[in-house]
């Protein structure tokens, strides 16, 4: 069985993680679990950080999806998890028999091809057709289930659709959340929940729905070019912390 044991020092950091991290997930519409995973995986290793960080953000995404309700495109919303939910619980799967240390290697070179890649210019000058989300949405939600997060995977396409500020946040969110439950149901299904980390993830996962509900506010204050060049920041900035921890 795996245990949870650490320090009063990591915990105070793993709850201040976990609350920046929801507050810039909450502005930038993405990158809370990119961001708070490196602290958990010192924690907790990544074999449980995964897990912990899934459950933490069905309340940080149900927390960003009422805050944003106004502004969700749900016909985006719709074909995005079409594909991810299917794709989460392969993932899911994956994630649950992959070795430890392929897992660590793999989440390394994930995010330093993340980096890369949002600056890849596709679709320029082209629009985001709406059926496209399916793929968007496998892809995404097989990434999110084997590394924790896989925010910035989909960014570019959501905003080149033209989804900016609380739209983005909100859509995001919707499809987020979808999948978190889809996660938590498979990584439940192998065992890598007991009790005390199931309410280790609930307490974080508290602490990032104040943070998220706080971003949403924020951003209604961020003009649009500053909210994508926080996106693109906090894309690079994730992505080096968990190299990293790899």
């Amino acid at each position: 069985m795996l245990e949870v044991e650490i320090s009063p020092l990591v915990a105070a950091a793993v709850v201040a993680t976990s609350l920046v991290a929801a507050l810039i997930g909450g502005v930038t519409g993405m990158s809370t679990g990119i961001i708070a995973i490196p602290i958990l995986i010192f924690a907790f290793g990544i074999r449980l950080a995964v897990p912990i960080v899934t459950v933490a953000m069905l309340l940080n995404t149900l927390s960003r999806s009422v805050a944003n309700r106004d502004y969700v495109d749900w016909r985006v919303a719709r074909w995005y998890s079409l594909g991810a939910v299917p794709a989460a619980a392969i993932g899911g799967v994956v994630f649950a028999n992959i070795p430890t240390d392929w897992l660590a290697r793999a989440l390394g070179v994930f995010l330093l091809a993340l980096v890369v890649y949002r600056h890849i210019p596709l679709l320029a000058g082209r629009a985001m057709p709406l059926r496209a989300f399916l793929p968007v949405g496998i892809g995404q939600g097989f990434f999110s289930a084997l590394f924790g997060g896989a925010g910035p995977f989909g960014a570019h396409f959501f905003m080149a659709y033209g989804l900016t500020k609380n739209a983005f946040v909100g859509t995001v969110a919707v499809g987020t959340f979808l999948v978190s439950i889809v996660k938590t149901v498979v990584y439940g299904g192998f065992s890598l929940f007991t009790m005390e980390t199931f309410l280790i993830a609930v307490g974080i996962g508290l602490i990032m729905a104040v943070g998220a509900y706080a971003g949403a506010h924020i951003v209604k204050h961020v003009p649009e070019r500053l909210f994508i060049y926080a996106v693109e920041f906090f894309m690079i900035v994730s992505g080096l912390l968990l190299l990293a921890t790899g």
